[in-house]
């Protein structure tokens, strides 16, 4: 309960900052607009050439880039505030040094304690274009599909934290490498079905690096379904890879001495 009255603060705190740039936000609402209307404009011109791409129709792919740009949302708005460019603020700039210092888990502080409320305008467009591709599908979800879903994303917000907290961990034994650029660049493949990229590929992105959970099993979980051999398997490993990054920063912050060392 005492972490969630400091996440609750926190987060009231930075919106209060947030709104105080009105231009700001007004900016990030028509980017994130144009962004949206970009990718959709591209799906667009795919499907005017085609009635299925990969097994994937043109309503099912809109609600996949629908639940990709939620959960970029929240991504935005509550893990990159925190985790990108850890080497150069925490370790090398000694943040973490402080973070040691207060009465608080070290992981909450470096991982959650700062969020951009502003970036949850990319939800509300994500809710908007779920909506409107289930309105085309035909069928509307069931009950079981809908919690199926929920459970789902939930699992994939974990594994997106936990992949943030692993990569930000690797500072505590190489402080010059610098990998949110690739985290970045490889997130973006997440945006379409990864049943379109070739098979090595594909199973980077289902097994070593899971980018299949962001939006691709969410999405047939929420339009086909819940299967339990694929959400039994989805929530055990949010779980474990959870439980790896909690590891992995634990050993971390042995090794670690501090920015001055």
């Amino acid at each position: 309960m005492r972490l969630l009255r400091l996440f609750g603060a926190g987060f009231s705190r930075s919106a209060q900052a947030g709104l105080a740039f009105r231009i700001n936000l007004l900016f990030d609402i028509v980017l994130s607009i144009i962004g949206l209307f970009a990718t959709l404009a591209t799906v667009f011109i795919v499907y005017a050439r085609t009635d299925s791409l990969a097994g994937w129709t043109e309503t099912e792919t809109y609600v996949l880039i629908g639940t990709f740009q939620l959960l970029s949302s929240l991504k935005n708005t509550f893990i990159d505030p925190n985790l990108s460019w850890f080497p150069e603020n925490g370790i090398r700039q000694g943040k973490l040094d402080t973070f040691l210092l207060q009465p608080a888990p070290t992981l909450y502080l470096a991982s959650l304690a700062r969020s951009n409320p502003l970036a949850l305008v990319q939800f509300a467009l994500g809710v908007a274009v779920i909506a409107v591709g289930i309105s085309h599908h035909g069928q509307l979800p069931t009950p079981g599909a809908f919690l199926a879903w929920t459970m789902t994303l939930v699992a994939a917000l974990t594994v997106t934290w936990a992949m943030g907290v692993l990569l930000a961990c690797l500072a505590f034994w190489a402080p010059r490498l610098q990998l949110d650029v690739f985290y970045g660049s490889a997130w973006e493949l997440a945006r379409y079905p990864t049943d379109i990229y070739r098979r090595p590929l594909r199973l980077v992105l289902t097994y070593l690096f899971p980018l299949t959970l962001i939006a691709t099993i969410p999405t047939n979980t929420l339009l086909n379904g819940p299967r339990l051999l694929v959400l039994a398997p989805t929530v055990a490993g949010a779980a474990f890879t959870c439980l790896l990054a909690i590891t992995c920063w634990r050993l971390g912050l042995r090794r670690y001495t501090g920015a001055t060392s």
